[in-house]
C-alpha cells in the first residue's frame, strides 16, 4: 500500500472507535492508511466479555457518526433511554428523573463491539484503509521511521496516529522525545461487570428505556439494555467493597442485603462476580498531543476518563472530528494541524474529566438528594421560561456540542444563580438568568432525528 503522504506510510495504531473512525476521515482526505490493532478481529472473535461496559451515545458522538454515514447502521443497533430509573429500597416503584425536557433528548445504549464493527466495515469499505489485527506494538523508533511489534518484526511509518488507548505505546514513544507528559489519576473505586439476563420469552425483565441505577451512596449499580433482551449491569464501588466480596456466600449476602430486587432477578449474581474481571477507574491527563508532524494521539490514549458521565467514546469521536477538521484546515502543515487540534481539545478533555468525576457522586448519591432534586426541577423550569440562555448541566453535555470547557463554566455560573435563588426567594432570578450568554448553535450535522427516540 502507498501513502499519499510525502513522510511515508499513514499508520493508525489502534482499531477501537476513535481508531476505526479516524482511518475512514483519513481515507477520505484521500490517505491509503495502514491501521494495526493488538487485539483479534472482534467481528469474528468475543473479546469483550466481561469488560465492556456499554456506551452511552449523545449527540456529541452522534454527529461524526453521520458525518462518516453510518448512522443508518449504527440506529438498529441503539437503545434509546429516556432518563435515569432510580431504584430505592422499600419503594416497588422506581422513580424516572427524564434527562430533559424535549422529546429527542435521550441518549442511546449502544453495545461496544457492534458499534466498533460498523465502523470496522466501514473503513474497509473505503478501499484504502488496511487493517492488521493481531499486531501488537511495542515501540515506535521515530529516528529509524519504523513501528516495532512486540514480535520483533518492524515495518516503516512516515506519521503514527496513536488511538491505542489509555496504555497508549505512541504517547509513551512520544514522552520519551520530550513531546507529551502525563499521569493517570486512579479513582479509590474499581467496577465491575454482569449480566441481567432476559425473561423466558427472551423480552427485558425491566424497562429497557432507561437507564436503571441503584445508588447506594458509597457505591451503586447500573443496568443498560441490551437490544438481545439482557442488561449490562455494572457495579461501581470502593477498593475496600471490592476486598470484602472474596467468596460466593459474602458476595450473595452483599447483593441480597443492599440490591435485593435486582439479585432476584440474577439467581447466579456471585458466580458472575467471581468469575468476572475486575476493571480499574483512572483518569488520564496528558499535555502535548503532537510530535511536530510525525505523530499525534486521539481518543483514550491523549484523554481517557472515567465513565460516569457517558462521554468516554464521545469525546473520543468529537475529538477526532476536530483532529480531520484541522487537517483540512492545513493540508500541507501537519505540524500545525496537529498542535491546533491540541491546543482546541486539551481544555475541553480536562473539563469533561473533571465533570465526569463529578457525576459519579451524583449517580450514587445525589439523585435521591432532596437539594439535588430541587435544583435540578428549577434548572428544568428555567429551561423552558429562557430556552436561548440555559440548559442543565448534563443536557449541555449530552445534547449540545458547545466546547466542554464552555459546557462547565456555564454550569458553574448557573448553579451559582440557582442556589442563590433557593437560599433567597427573592432574588429575581429571571432576569440574572436573561442576562447570561445566549447558547451557542448545535453543530449543523447534529440532527436530533438521526437516531430512533422510542
Amino acid at each position: 500500500m502507498t501513502s499519499t503522504h510525502p513522510h511515508g506510510p499513514i499508520v493508525v495504531v489502534g482499531a477501537g472507535q476513535a481508531g476505526a473512525i479516524l482511518s475512514i476521515y483519513l481515507a477520505r482526505q484521500g490517505h491509503d492508511v495502514m491501521v494495526y490493532e493488538s487485539r483479534p478481529d472482534l467481528r469474528r472473535t468475543d473479546i469483550d466479555a466481561g469488560r465492556s461496559i456499554n456506551l452511552a451515545l449523545a449527540t456529541r458522538g452522534i454527529v461524526p457518526l453521520i458525518d462518516v454515514g453510518v448512522i443508518a447502521q449504527v440506529d438498529e443497533i441503539t437503545i434509546p433511554m429516556r432518563g435515569r430509573m432510580v431504584h430505592v429500597d422499600a419503594d416497588p416503584t422506581p422513580d424516572l428523573q427524564p434527562y430533559g425536557s424535549q422529546a429527542h433528548e435521550v441518549i442511546h445504549s449502544v453495545s461496544r463491539s457492534d458499534l466498533n464493527a460498523i465502523l470496522l466495515d466501514a473503513a474497509e469499505a473505503t478501499g484504502k484503509v488496511t487493517i492488521e489485527f493481531e499486531a501488537a506494538v511495542s515501540s515506535i523508533n521515530f529516528e529509524a521511521s519504523t513501528i516495532v511489534f512486540d514480535d520483533g518484526r518492524t515495518e516503516p511509518f512516515g506519521v503514527v496516529f496513536g488511538a491505542d488507548g489509555a496504555g497508549s505505546r505512541v504517547r509513551k514513544a512520544m514522552g520519551l522525545v520530550g513531546a507529551c507528559d502525563f499521569g493517570t489519576e486512579w479513582l479509590d473505586h474499581d467496577y465491575k461487570e454482569l449480566t441481567l439476563p432476559p425473561s423466558p420469552d427472551g423480552s427485558h425483565r425491566i424497562d429497557p428505556n432507561a437507564l436503571h441505577i441503584w445508588p447506594k451512596g458509597e457505591f451503586m449499580l447500573i443496568a443498560l439494555a441490551n437490544p438481545e433482551g439482557d442488561f449490562t449491569v455494572t457495579l461501581f464501588a470502593p477498593k475496600t467493597t471490592f476486598a470484602e466480596l472474596d467468596a460466593l456466600d459474602a458476595i450473595q449476602k452483599f447483593f441480597e442485603t443492599e440490591f435485593a430486587a435486582f439479585t432476584e432477578l440474577v439467581p447466579d449474581v456471585a458466580e458472575q462476580f467471581l468469575q468476572n474481571p475486575t476493571g480499574r477507574l483512572g483518569t488520564l491527563r496528558a499535555t502535548g498531543w503532537n510530535y511536530e508532524d510525525r505523530a499525534v494521539i486521539v481518543g483514550d490514549a491523549a484523554h481517557a476518563i472515567v465513565p460516569f458521565h457517558g462521554q468516554g467514546m464521545n469525546a473520543a469521536l468529537e475529538s477526532v472530528r476536530s483532529l480531520d477538521a484541522h487537517m483540512r484546515k492545513n493540508p500541507d502543515d501537519w505540524a500545525t494541524a496537529f498542535a491546533n487540534y491540541s491546543a482546541e481539545r486539551k481544555p475541553d478533555a480536562d473539563a469533561i474529566a473533571d465533570m465526569a468525576l463529578g457525576n459519579y457522586i451524583e449517580m450514587r448519591s445525589g439523585v435521591v438528594d432532596p437539594d439535588y432534586l430541587a435544583k435540578r426541577e428549577l434548572a428544568l423550569e428555567l429551561e423552558q421560561r429562557h430556552p436561548d440562555h440555559l440548559k442543565p448541566r448534563y443536557n449541555m453535555v449530552m445534547f449540545s456540542t458547545m466546547p466542554y470547557s464552555e459546557a462547565q463554566q456555564r454550569a458553574h455560573d448557573q448553579a451559582e444563580i440557582i442556589a442563590s435563588s433557593i437560599a433567597d426567594p427573592s432574588i429575581d432570578v429571571d432576569a440574572l438568568i436573561a442576562a447570561l450568554p445566549e447558547l451557542p448553535p448545535l453543530d449543523p450535522l447534529a440532527d436530533p432525528t438521526a437516531l430512533s427516540t422510542s
